[in-house]
């Protein structure tokens, strides 16, 4: 779909992006997992942290958007608003993941789990 003219079409639009953000966080995520594969405290520790942001972004959402009737409170345009603000959340999570992914570089010395840029690319 191209262009969207009608309130349906802006709502399944939105309903797109948003599928296709959370497929890429999924797909960072799955990317991150293998390249930190052989810390299994890591890795636990990362479903946690996934985990715990789904729950967040639940309460966020309802914070957004608390009337029980969403259809009845916020009319047609709801869908389009709560899929634009879970996109928003969704794209600063798969932001806040690439960093595991970036590596850092030399001297920094409160990186925590994030590996060496050269390691990422290199067994290390």
């Amino acid at each position: 779909m191209t262009k969207a003219y009608s309130q349906i079409e802006m709502n399944q639009c939105a309903g797109l992006s948003l599928k296709a953000a959370e497929q890429e966080l999924e797909r960072v995520s799955k990317k991150i997992e293998e390249v930190y594969a052989h810390d299994e405290n890591f890795l636990k520790m990362l479903e946690k942290s996934q985990s715990v942001w789904k729950e967040s972004v639940k309460a966020e959402m309802d914070l957004m958007f608390p009337a029980p009737d969403k259809q009845k409170s916020y009319g047609s345009v709801y869908p389009l608003c709560a899929s634009g603000f879970k996109l928003r959340l969704t794209l600063q999570r798969i932001e806040y993941l690439k960093a595991w992914l970036k590596g850092h570089s030399g001297g920094n010395a409160c990186s925590g789990s994030i590996m060496h840029e050269y390691c990422i690319n290199n067994e290390c």
